[in-house]
Parts: structure tokens; C-alpha cells; sequence
């Protein structure tokens, strides 16, 4: 089955930040079946951040800003510590005049990368993806204000990954070299931030550039882009009828009125209505359990589009993939990748689901400590959506992955927590309903492990009662059997 994948040649995606420097020509004119499994974020950077034009002579990497002035950093220097990264961001943050709702955003980021980064064993690729996405959202609002594509936060934040970093958080280490530094507003001498600006001045002023302006007001600020719709009839057309065709299981129909949308893009040199061609025949190989074609239209769509939602998608259904093959390795390469497009896109629901299945991947290697690191983080983000459906059904996923792993009581608390979201929304509605009940089954099933047959049997009935509330005849058939035999 493992074999069946890789003869196309499709490998692992690798995040930009693992990717090597580019040193040469010859480097960044590879072969076009290789640059067919990478991702190029079309149009994302206007230079290559790894490359040795911003060197200082030392073969190290400084960070450049928008008006051409380099800072004095050395990234060849040895080690520098997570706790001065964080620190660093955050007051690049307050130091570029970032309104109060990008610091929001970004405190969000840098919460979630210091807290992975104060535990005993951090993960180094989680905290790497939380600082991209903060550095994302960064670049953005300096590309705004500025009115000029900028990459000043991620450049640095991608030359620091190629260094030594530890990312055990200890505060009282600090590498001097490392410290971010932006030009003093009367000598133009590059100071570090603290050095750079006063405390009541960081939320007011600006990096000084050559063409000064005031930051965008909150109402100013870009807003999201909808769902791309192709302009073009015959694409448009095709999309249509391919979903049609997909909706009522003719594939073979599908997969013809979306090969000729994805034609027709690619003619045209609309990669977004490509990106959507290519994912819509990859989920139609994907049911059909063809997974080689699967994988090489999903990659196909998170090469070509620009929609970091659509990226996001590809890439985790392409990490499900290897996640039911049980290809441990390309499976995480993946769902680390879709969580960080999921993060630049502000899509919450995907990034908790993206954890949520490593979660479940180590629970099936009975790894207790990553499956519970990685619910705690799924967890975390769930809460920041306020979504009560959306809480209780990762509390509910992360009980049965506790349960797999005989972590019963706190299985048991999953359940009940899942089931307290789920009665803050609308429970008439069936599907609410059964989730309750399902709650409440699984938690007897632990109870009856546990020995507790009594209060398994008070969870089946409250389940059974659950059922027939909805007129689920079917369903409460199967929890009057299981009580009959208790």
C-alpha cells in the first residue's frame, strides 16, 4: 500500500522554513519535476530571503528594511534563545505602530509559541509555525502602511531558523548579536528596540522609511478576500457542472467537466481557478481510493493557487492520506504545513482539526505525552473561536483518543466538557443530539472498563433518553441492547 504513493514521486512537503538556502543558479533553477514538489507561494517573495546578496561579508544573513537600511545582525553567531525571539517580536510589533488589532492578532501567535516553548521538551516545529504566522500577519500591515511589499519580520524570522535556536524558554539568556534592531529616527544609526524607542512612544511611532505615512486606521485595514470566483465563463461552467455531476456520484462526469476547467486555467494562467480544479479531482480520486491521483491533484492545487485557505485544505487532505497509510513521517510534514496556510488565512477550525489528527496519530503510537501536548493545543485555538460546536467536538475527539491510550479519567472529563459545549447550542437539532449521546455511550463504555457498572448503566439511559428525544428508533435500539447486557 506504502508503494503505491511514492512511484509518482510526490514527496513530503517541506515547510519554507526547513527548506535550504538557495546558493546558487543552479540551485533555483531546478528541475521542473522538483520544483513540482515544493511550494512557491506564487508571488509571496519578492527576493529570496536565504540569499547572500543581503549577507555582510561574513556569510551570515542581515535583515533589511524597506528604505534599503540593514541592520548589524550576524546570523552566523552561535545560539540564541526562544525567550529573545518572542521578546523581540513582540516589541517589533509595538515598534512599528501596529494598531491595536494586528497586536492582537500576533499576541495570539506568540502566546502560543511560549507557552509550547516553556514546557520540558518543546516542540520546535509547532513554535516555528506560530512565529511564520505572526510574522505573516506582520509584513502584511508594514506592506500596507508603507504601500510596498515587505518581508522585514518574516526574512528574519526565516534566518533565525536556520541558526541554533533553543527553544527551551530561558529569559536570562540574550545573544546581543541576535537583537533586532531598526534605525534611531535622528542619527539613523541602527539601535536595538529597546534602545530605539520609549515605552510611551512604541504604540505611536513608525519604522522611518523613505516614504512616511501614518498607519492605516482599523477601518482602513484590508479586509478578507472572499471565495475566489473564476471571471472566466468556461471555467465558471465547468466548475459548476463538475460539482453537479460530483453531488450526484456520476465521477466519471466530474472528473471530466473539472479536467476541462483545469485545462482551461492553466491556458489561461488563472492558477486560483486552477488550485480549485486540481482540489475538486483530488477529492473525487480520493473517494475512489485512488490515492497516487489523489495525492498528485492535491498537490497540483496547493502549488497553484494563492489562497492560503485552499493551501490549507490541500495539504491536509494530502497529510490524511499519509495519516491512513500510516506513513508517520510525510503525515506530519503535512498537517504541519496545513496548519501554518490554515494560520496565515486566520482559519481557527482547520488549525485545531490539523492538531487534533496529530494528536490522534500519536494516541495510535501510544504516545501519552504528545497526545496530550497536542490536544492542549487544539484545545487552546478551539477556545478562540467561541465556536461551543466546534469546542465540543475536539473535547469529544480528544476523549476518545484518551481513551485509547487508558487515560480514562480525563477521558471521562473530555466527554463531560464535550457535552456541556454541545447544550450551550442548539441541541434540538439531531446532529447536536447524537454527539450528546454519543458523549454519553462512550463514557459508559470507560465506566463499565472501570468496573462502575451502575453508573454505566445511568449513562446509557440518559444516551437512550437522548435518542428517543430525536425519534432516533435506530439508535436507541442499540444503547437498549447494550444496557440488556450489563
Amino acid at each position: 500500500m506504502y508503494n503505491s504513493i511514492y512511484p509518482i514521486q510526490i514527496k513530503p512537503y517541506v515547510p519554507p522554513q526547513y527548506q535550504q538556502s538557495a546558493t546558487s543558479k543552479s540551485n533555483e533553477q531546478e528541475s521542473s519535476q522538483s520544483a513540482d514538489l515544493k511550494d512557491k507561494r506564487s508571488n509571496s517573495r519578492s527576493t529570496n530571503p536565504y540569499d547572500n546578496s543581503n549577507s555582510d561579508g561574513k556569510n551570515g544573513y542581515r535583515q533589511e528594511f524597506p528604505n534599503g537600511q540593514k541592520s548589524a545582525i550576524d546570523y552566523s553567531k552561535s545560539q540564541v534563545n526562544i525567550a529573545q525571539i518572542l521578546t523581540d517580536f513582540k516589541n517589533t510589533a509595538l515598534a512599528i505602530g501596529s494598531p491595536p488589532n494586528i497586536i492582537q492578532e500576533v499576541d495570539r501567535y506568540l502566546a502560543l509559541a511560549e507557552t509550547e516553548s516553556l514546557k520540558n521538551d518543546p516542540d520546535k516545529k509547532l513554535i516555528q509555525s506560530n512565529l511564520k504566522n505572526a510574522s505573516t500577519i506582520l509584513d502584511k500591515f508594514i506592506s500596507v502602511t508603507l504601500e510596498k511589499k515587505s518581508q522585514v519580520v518574516e526574512n528574519w524570522i526565516d534566518a533565525l531558523f536556520l541558526q541554533q535556536v533553543n527553544y527551551k524558554s530561558d529569559p536570562t539568556t540574550i545573544n546581543e548579536d541576535f537583537l533586532v534592531k531598526l534605525p534611531d529616527k535622528e542619527t539613523g544609526e541602527m539601535k536595538p528596540i529597546s534602545q530605539n524607542l520609549a515605552p510611551q512612544e512604541q504604540i505611536e511611532e513608525t519604522v522611518e522609511t523613505e516614504a512616511q505615512g501614518e498607519a492605516p486606521s482599523v477601518a482602513e485595514q484590508p479586509k478578507p478576500k472572499s471565495f475566489y470566483v473564476p471571471q472566466d465563463p468556461e471555467i465558471k461552467n465547468s466548475l459548476i457542472q463538475g460539482k453537479k455531476y460530483a453531488a450526484a456520484n456520476e465521477p466519471q462526469k466530474a472528473k471530466e467537466a473539472f479536467n476541462l476547467a483545469l485545462e482551461r486555467a492553466i491556458s489561461i494562467g488563472d492558477t486560483n481557478a486552477e488550485g480549485i480544479a486540481g482540489f475538486e479531482l483530488g477529492k473525487i480520486y480520493d473517494k475512489e481510493d485512488n490515492l497516487p491521483q489523489a495525492l498528485k491533484y492535491y498537490n497540483q492545487a496547493h502549488r497553484a493557487t494563492n489562497d492560503n485557505n485552499l493551501k490549507a485544505k490541500a495539504l491536509y487532505s494530502m497529510a490524511q492520506i499519509y495519516d491512513d497509510v500510516v506513513y508517520f513521517e510525510p503525515a506530519m510534514e503535512h498537517y504541519f504545513a496545513a496548519i501554518s496556510y490554515a494560520g496565515e488565512a486566520d482559519n481557527l477550525k482547520a488549525q485545531t482539526l490539523a492538531l487534533s489528527d496529530i494528536a490522534d496519530m500519536y494516541a495510535d503510537r501510544y504516545d501519552i505525552q504528545n497526545t496530550y501536548k497536542y490536544y492542549a493545543e487544539a484545545k487552546n485555538i478551539a477556545k478562540e473561536t467561541n465556536d461551543n460546536k466546534i469546542m465540543g467536538a475536539i473535547w469529544s475527539r480528544s476523549g476518545d483518543s484518551l481513551a485509547v491510550v487508558d487515560e480514562n479519567i480525563n477521558a471521562l472529563k473530555d466527554y463531560k466538557e464535550s457535552s456541556q459545549f454541545y447544550a450551550q447550542t442548539d441541541i434540538a437539532q439531531t446532529n447536536i443530539a447524537v454527539k450528546m449521546a454519543k458523549n454519553y455511550e462512550k463514557a459508559a463504555q470507560i465506566m463499565l472498563k472501570l468496573g462502575n457498572t451502575t453508573k454505566a448503566k445511568s449513562l446509557l439511559q440518559t444516551a437512550e433518553k437522548i435518542a428517543l428525544n430525536i425519534d432516533d428508533i435506530g439508535y436507541a435500539s442499540i444503547i437498549e441492547q447494550q444496557l440488556a447486557n450489563i
